[in-house]
């Protein structure tokens, strides 16, 4: 069905959904649109769960089976209504004109992805070549703020769109990366999408602002456990994605991050959790994709 179906994965974060939700309720787009909250909140967030109710177009879910992005993502790609879908994060600011540029770009039959634009509204916004997925380090680079309409390799999780015909020829989002902060997980779509022959296209005004809530959400806050997830989730993609030319460069370099970590923090424990991510890496990176929800 023609539109688009916008998907919110959110945790313990009311008042910055809401404020989502608001701008999202006064989209300017000549199509039917829908906006799905996956909230995984360990009790119903009753404001939001209201909120929703008082819009025609909103629809609110409550999850306790499941905690993690993939999931979240492909539970509400699996309910969603039209062909397109669009992934926003639960602490954004947009204008009007979002969904109207989202969809202008996916009307071109060879572009699977757009890669909205991103302007970190509180943090620095490093200038580096936009949506480049660097090979030597296995590392994406954002660069999301930079005004240009272009091709790129990926695109950030907190803003972009993907026909749902390639969502589900390509197998959704990886739930296998669901550990921690789902680290890499929209990275290893986008490659998975690019190997399908689609293009991902890069429009910077379909443009939000991320404000990077404080709290809530999937954040890691114990370094152990975020570097296991780190290491995890690179290895995987090294595994998967690298030509063998950069296996030995990104291995490398993930070593380096991992030992500029135990210095920051004084704490040698992350090279047990180093060696734990990266086995367990190897033998994920070997697995089929998995999807829940479809």
């Amino acid at each position: 069905m023609k539109g688009i179906s916008v998907i919110i994965p959110t945790i313990h974060r009311t008042d910055f959904v809401l404020n989502t939700l608001e701008d999202l309720s006064k989209q300017k787009f000549e199509f039917a649109y829908e906006v799905l909250v996956v909230d995984q909140s360990n009790v119903i967030d009753q404001e939001v769960k209201d909120f929703c109710a008082t819009v025609n177009n909103m629809k609110y879910y409550h999850i306790t089976f499941f905690k993690g992005l993939p999931e979240a993502r492909n539970f509400g790609a699996a309910n969603s209504a039209y062909e397109m879908l669009l992934f926003l994060d639960d602490d954004i600011k947009c204008e009007s004109n979002l969904l109207k540029e989202h969809y202008a770009v996916l009307q071109q039959s060879d572009i699977g992805v757009v890669a909205g634009g991103i302007t970190e509204k509180f943090e620095k916004n490093k200038d580096t070549k936009t949506g480049v997925f660097n090979k030597l380090k296995a590392h994406p680079l954002g660069g999301f703020h930079i005004k240009a309409k272009k091709e790129v390799d990926h695109a950030r999780g907190c803003n972009f769109s993907v026909k749902k015909s390639v969502y589900d020829e390509v197998g959704g989002v990886d739930e296998n990366l669901t550990v921690g902060a789902a680290l890499y997980e929209e990275t290893d779509f986008c490659l998975r999408v690019k190997k399908g022959g689609y293009k991902i296209y890069f429009n910077y005004d379909a443009h939000i602002y991320h404000l990077v809530a404080p709290t809530g959400g999937c954040r890691v806050e114990e370094i152990d456990k975020y570097i296991y997830s780190l290491s995890r989730n690179k290895t995987i993609i090294i595994s998967r994605y690298l030509p063998l030319l950069f296996v030995f460069s990104a291995k490398l370099y993930l070593l380096r991050l991992i030992i500029s970590y135990a210095f920051a923090y004084k704490s040698f424990s992350v090279f047990k959790a180093y060696n734990k991510g990266v086995c367990e890496g190897k033998k994920v990176g070997r697995l089929p994709v998995k999807r829940s929800y479809a």
